[in-house]
């Protein structure tokens, strides 16, 4: 679209988000992905939300040049605080750790099971994500990568479920990107596996207790990214 280009990232996940009328966009930044999906056709109405006034104030300006003011609507506040149960059937929350990710939608866990899908796309910590999704009754439908600036991002799908199901396995890689043999798959893994690998070489020089444990967590989470490598060659 002229004037709105949207990222590789954001426009996957703009590309997914079709049958709905309404959508949330939290932590919106500069609302850049509202604007794209209702001046797209995508979606009728949006809400983008920021819990920092700079940012609003931007989107505020942005949807005027853009003259999408009457289906964006712009508000601050922290998470889903600032919507209503079943406001938006799109709850999109990018960009953010998968910790506070987790924690916005334990916060609000009606609103965000009030929503037909969420699209979550956590920067780190997905695997707490996950397990946090699966133990609150998501079912988590699709995942995906996306490469950017040399960079590989995760995205995650899911939507209600009617039981919560145990999430007590590692959850480092997505089970759908595993099962697909996605072909950044085993990029991500490569790079994950070096980065174990020179932690735990840093760590050879300490005795403590701490880097002892932090020894074994990293020799427990390279086993299983050497095991699941195999999976998706």
């Amino acid at each position: 679209m002229r004037g709105l280009e949207l990222t590789p990232r954001l426009r996957r996940i703009a590309d997914s988000i079709r049958g709905y009328e309404t959508m949330a966009d939290i932590g919106s930044d500069h609302a850049y992905l509202p604007i794209y999906l209702v001046k797209s056709g995508l979606i009728k109405k949006a809400v983008a939300t920021d819990v920092n006034m700079g940012p609003v104030e931007i989107s505020r300006k942005r949807l005027a040049n853009h003259r999408a003011a009457d289906r964006v609507e712009v508000r601050h506040g922290d998470g889903l605080a600032v919507l209503m149960p079943g406001e938006a059937e799109v709850i999109v929350i990018a960009g953010m750790g998968g910790i506070l990710i987790k924690e916005i939608l334990e916060k609000e866990r009606e609103k965000a099971g009030s929503a037909r899908l969420l699209i979550l796309q956590p920067m780190r910590d997905s695997e707490l994500l996950r397990a946090w999704l699966l133990s609150n009754g998501f079912e988590i439908i699709d995942e995906e990568l996306v490469k950017e600036a040399e960079k590989i991002y995760e995205i995650i799908w899911a939507k209600p479920g009617s039981e919560k199901h145990d999430a007590a396995s590692k959850l480092f890689i997505g089970t759908r990107i595993i099962e697909k043999k996605h072909p950044l798959a085993l990029e991500l893994i490569d790079r994950r596996i070096k980065e174990l690998e020179k932690i735990l070489d840093s760590l050879d020089i300490s005795n403590s207790d701490s880097a002892q444990d932090r020894r074994a967590v990293c020799l427990e989470m390279l086993a299983y990214y050497r095991e699941v490598r195999q999976w998706v060659l």
